[in-house]
């Protein structure tokens, strides 16, 4: 199988043709975003699944190690048992981990195969971009807890006006996406969509995303402050329409800290030396 742009023939991965064989149209952008999808949902659930499994392993070595501190026959067949379980457990634990890293090599096999295509624009041009991105934390953001964290850290930050007090700001986009959120228990491999809002508060100038979602926790990144409302509206407007690309969230952080306001020369802080009445150094020089 092969993927025609322009005058570029590229062929498929080997494993990634064996599952497009199972189902293809007429787009292939579509049909290879849509098996990334079920990649990363497959991955996702291995992950959960292998979490079980080392649970599972950790709570049979406790079980071993309370029944070696007792004694007698009933205590000799427990450690017996225990002992099985602990095996099974293992093995459980081994099989898992080896699926997980099978599917993790099919995910990282097509993404660098699309990233690989240099495709011009549309579909495959948007996921190899945001595929290039890091989902790690950027060292620019500042990490927060819940989004009741956030605003006890400055009320300015929580909207009192409703019913129900919540965090303030106007909101551009309740979809922004990073790798490893975008992948809950309903979410369909062509969504495209992730648990991140992205907002801006006037009040204290700052640029802020919340994690929402039911199957992780809350979570407030700080992406940037000191913006005054036209900037910053000009800034996440233009944002907004790549609010579905994979690690889109990870862009609209790069971009908030590049764009970020520089404090006015007159604000820098900094030694002098007082003001010189002897004539041996000008006034105000700097060390």
């Amino acid at each position: 199988m092969e993927v025609a742009l322009g005058l570029q023939v590229d062929s498929v991965p080997d494993a990634v043709t064996t599952r497009l064989t199972r189902g293809t149209t007429a787009d292939p952008a579509e049909d290879l975003i849509k098996l990334e999808g079920k990649f990363r949902s497959m991955v996702a659930a291995l992950k959960a699944r292998t979490n079980e499994a080392e649970h599972a392993v950790a709570s049979a070595r406790r079980e071993l190690t309370d029944a070696g501190s007792r004694r007698g026959l009933a205590a000799w067949r427990r450690r017996r048992s225990t002992m099985s379980g602990l095996a099974r457990a293992i093995k459980r634990q081994s099989e898992v981990s080896a699926l997980l890293h099978d599917a993790i090599v099919l995910l990282d096999t097509l993404r660098e195969f699309v990233i690989g295509l240099n495709a011009p624009a549309g579909l495959l041009r948007e996921s190899a971009d945001g595929w290039r991105l890091s989902p790690d934390v950027p060292a620019t953001a500042v990490v927060f807890g819940p989004e009741d964290n956030f605003a006890a850290a400055d009320p300015r930050r929580l909207e009192t006006g409703r019913g129900i007090p919540g965090l303030a700001g106007e909101v551009y986009g309740e979809q922004w996406r990073r790798d490893g959120d975008d992948d809950g228990p309903y979410s369909r491999p062509l969504d495209r969509a992730g648990p991140w809002r992205l907002a801006y508060i006037a009040r204290t100038g700052e640029i802020y995303a919340s994690r929402r979602c039911g199957y992780l926790s809350q979570e407030v990144w700080l992406l940037g402050s000191g913006f005054e409302p036209e900037r910053a509206r000009d800034l996440l407007g233009g944002l907004l329409p790549r609010m579905r690309e994979p690690n889109s969230l990870i862009l609209a952080a790069g971009v908030v800290h590049a764009c970020r306001p520089l404090r006015p020369a007159g604000d820098r802080v900094g030694l002098r030396r007082p003001a010189n009445t002897s004539g041996s150094a000008s006034d105000g020089e700097n060390f």
